[in-house]
């Protein structure tokens, strides 16, 4: 993609790849333009076998501020009919690609958890309304010292959007979750980590420990292995223990059978890097 694109995705010859949002000067303020390639770059990167990891960043000072406030304005004059985001209950065939997916995460700001590969959020400044939403979607969020967050939604006259009245309190637990969606102030970087929000604030460059962290992924884990443990995450918060026990049970065996598991096996005996293949 060009420089004016306003999503830039690059796949590295490690195995990593880079989805960064492209708007700056809006501290990249989703439009529905990015929306529409956000939409696409999940949809090709989590049907290519090569892509081991995902890193989603921004330009700038911001991950994303929110939706973009002249979207935002258009929607307050038409009354809301100008949205053309697909309902989570309806098939949105942008996502075809990702059929292996429940059907309610093939939407977007929820398409981080519909891909099979693990997603890092790097975190780089302001993340805000639906850019909360998006960073939650991510299996792992790093920030930088800047790294702020609101829900803004209810200072906004809306709602919690994308499934967050679900998905938050399963990260940071009921209190908190109702204190970021009723409130919408302003949470550092410091006090997104203590409540679970981040997995680690990073002092220095927070692209380079997220892109570091990709790596290590894309280098010594099962792209199987990743694909099954992210689906059983994403199945836990609706089973009981006996059903995820079950669920366990069952992948195990599957797993013991594959090729990726002999590799792995292998690999540790005879000390060497391990050269999985996703099978």
């Amino acid at each position: 993609m060009s420089d004016e694109a306003p999503v830039l995705c690059e796949i590295g010859a490690d195995g990593v790849a880079v989805v960064t949002l492209n708007r700056p000067e809006r501290l990249n303020g989703l439009s529905q333009a990015m929306g529409e390639a956000l939409d696409d770059a999940f949809a090709m990167l989590g049907a290519d076998p090569a892509v081991r990891a995902i890193v989603l960043t921004g330009v700038g000072r911001g991950f994303c501020a929110g939706a973009d406030m002249d979207r935002l304005q258009g929607l307050v004059s038409d009354k809301g009919a100008g949205i053309s985001s697909n309902p989570p209950d309806q098939p949105n065939p942008i996502f075809d690609s990702l059929a292996d997916a429940p059907a309610h995460l093939r939407s977007r700001l929820l398409a981080p958890m519909a891909v099979s590969q693990p997603v890092i959020a790097a975190i780089n400044g302001p993340c805000a309304g639906v850019g909360l939403a998006l960073a939650v979607s991510c299996d792992l969020r790093f920030g930088s010292p800047t790294a702020l967050f609101t829900a803004a939604f209810p200072r906004r006259g809306l709602t919690a959007e994308a499934g967050l009245a679900w998905s938050l309190p399963r990260l940071v637990g009921r209190g908190a979750a109702a204190d970021i969606l009723l409130s919408g102030r302003k949470i550092g970087a410091v006090e997104a980590a203590a409540m679970g929000l981040l997995n680690a604030v990073i002092e220095d460059d927070v692209l380079a420990h997220a892109m570091a962290y990709a790596r290590d992924i894309a280098a010594n884990v099962s792209p199987r292995s990743s694909r099954v443990i992210k689906r059983q995450l994403n199945l836990a918060a609706d089973q009981s223990q006996a059903e995820a026990l079950a669920l366990a049970y069952a992948e195990v065996i599957a797993s013991l059978a594959c090729e990726d598991f002999r590799e792995g096996v292998a690999s540790f005996v005879e000390k060497r890097p391990p050269a999985f293949k996703g099978r």
